[in-house]
């Protein structure tokens, strides 16, 4: 078969997708998306991603074409989709040439992994953490002029939305909704399900207004689909959901997509909090706690440190929380170069433990424990996950030498197999399960470089090494405290429906 580069491989596809009329595409997704699966396999089987990546490039495609189309058939339709779905099979091999293994690999697993997951009631935490904030924190009072609500109604309605799409409704009706009605005034609950939904043109106008709407590149096939912005679309009388995946993943990361609107002054302003929630976090497991300032006084001058270090009988846990924009670039990235460059906070937060950890030895000032240390590690921890764990897989995604210390000591001292980056829910897991004494950290974090050393390549997911432990998804008492309240909020506006 003679292959294509990315782009004539799309052209030849949309010029076959302009045949037919882009509301019945639209529709066909939507009915398609809402087909019985008797399993999640069967599910993940169908491909969900590409049938939405179909919704998004329609969308995108500006060719008016003429006045009247064809609707595409259920027959078509298929076809259109399988043409999508056998790219990677016609792309010319060229343009994933400078790709490494391990990130073509991440590339290839981004949609899948996150329609494969469930439902996690963790996506409270960044409206939680800005509620703790107080009304007049700027990031809430942005938030309410953003979407004309505040974060607390968004965990109050999300939580009761959730309930219908776990019991397996896709639609919801507007009887529905409006029982809403009964606590939250119409307009906080139009403003909720406006920010939430679209309809047909304001689908188009959003695709088309995404940034190189009329740019294609291969890495854009890897996706999670856009949509899950809007994971609802309007159509009569009811709402209803693109695919519940979806749905799922957008709960998690609005609150951070309305945010983002403010770019970097955002990220400012809640790095500050999401620092404080992971030293409090870390303040959780049972050891000394050394935090910045008190690192920064046994150290030598001008040297960068960590949030804080947890000190155990031989061994040193350095904490440091790397709280970014991440855009849907940083997971879908195919140059090892970029995805260095898309993750230079990490890069620097590995070399700062590296220096602080040489720093602390030659100093001699820190607590004997600390300098008798035989084993230091690092724990970056991020408000997304990056999609890579160990330092030694993630090393396998960068330039060689990326990683690499100048100073031979720092890299015996806190080699890349003892560095892990973790997602803030896999964090809460594990000083949740340290906490309550159901592990020792150290041990725990032993164990899981044994099983990295055990398994070439490593793992990639950090995820894994929590399963193996047989360690469940805890949330921190923030977290915990936003889900009970807000349940409590909405079952009184709604009855008890909790399952």
């Amino acid at each position: 078969m003679r292959r294509v580069p990315f782009f004539d491989a799309y052209k030849q596809w949309r010029n076959r997708a302009r045949k037919f009329n882009l509301d019945s595409i639209v529709n066909a997704a939507l009915d398609v998306l809402g087909e019985p699966a008797p399993n999640p396999a069967t599910d993940l089987a169908r491909t969900p991603w590409i049938t939405l990546l179909m919704v998004k490039w329609v969308c995108q495609d500006r060719y008016p074409g003429p006045a009247h189309l064809p609707s595409i058939s259920y027959a078509e339709f298929v076809d259109l989709r399988q043409r999508l779905w056998q790219f990677r099979t016609h792309i010319d091999p060229d343009d994933r040439s400078a790709l490494p293994p391990p990130l073509f690999a991440r590339q290839l697993m981004r949609p899948v992994l996150g329609f494969e997951r469930g439902f996690n009631w963790s996506f409270v935490r960044e409206a939680a953490l800005l509620a703790e904030g107080g009304q007049d924190h700027p990031l809430r009072a942005f938030f309410r002029r953003q979407t004309g609500f505040d974060v607390l109604d968004f965990i109050d309605l999300s939580l009761g939305l959730s309930n219908k799409i776990l019991n397996g409704d896709r639609a919801l009706p507007d009887a529905y909704l409006s029982l809403l009605h009964r606590t939250y005034t119409p307009q906080v609950v139009s403003s909720f399900l406006g920010s939430i939904s679209t309809t047909a043109p304001a689908l188009t106008q959003f695709c088309r207004s995404l940034p190189n709407a009329d740019r294609k590149v291969a890495s854009e096939y890897f996706e999670f689909p856009v949509l899950a912005r809007y994971p609802f679309f309007r159509r009569g009388n009811e709402l209803i959901c693109w695919h519940r995946a979806l749905f799922f993943r957008g709960l998690e990361g609005f609150v951070h997509s309305v945010l983002s609107e403010q770019g970097d002054q955002y990220m400012q302003r809640f790095g500050r909090l999401f620092e404080r929630h992971v030293i409090a976090e870390a303040r959780r497991v049972p050891a000394r706690f050394l935090d910045e300032d008190a690192l920064g006084e046994l150290i030598a001058a001008d040297t960068k440190v960590p949030d804080g270090l947890l000190s155990f009988p031989r061994c040193n846990v350095f904490i440091e929380s790397k709280a970014g924009l991440f855009h849907e670039s940083v997971m879908t990235v195919g140059n090892s170069e970029v995805f260095a460059h898309k993750t230079r906070a990490i890069r620097t937060a590995v070399a700062q433990a590296r220096e602080t950890s040489v720093s602390l030895r030659k100093e001699g000032r820190a607590p004997r424990e600390v300098l008798d240390a035989d084993a230091d590690y690092l724990l970056i921890v991020t408000n997304k996950d990056l999609g890579a764990s160990g330092g030694t897989a993630l090393q396998a995604m960068y330039p060689p030498g990326t990683l690499a210390s100048p100073d031979p000591q720092a890299e015996r001292i806190l080699p890349l197999g003892r560095i892990y980056v973790l997602a803030i829910d896999e964090f809460e897991c594990v000083t949740s399960a340290a906490a309550s004494g159901r592990i020792e950290l150290p041990s725990f974090l032993a164990s899981c470089v044994a099983d990295d050393e055990a398994r070439q390549p490593p793992l990639g997911l950090f995820e894994h090494h929590l399963h193996r432990a047989g360690l469940r998804k805890e949330f921190s008492r923030t977290v915990s405290k936003a889900i009970e309240a807000g349940f409590s909020r909405i079952e009184t506006a709604l009855g008890t429906f909790r399952g």
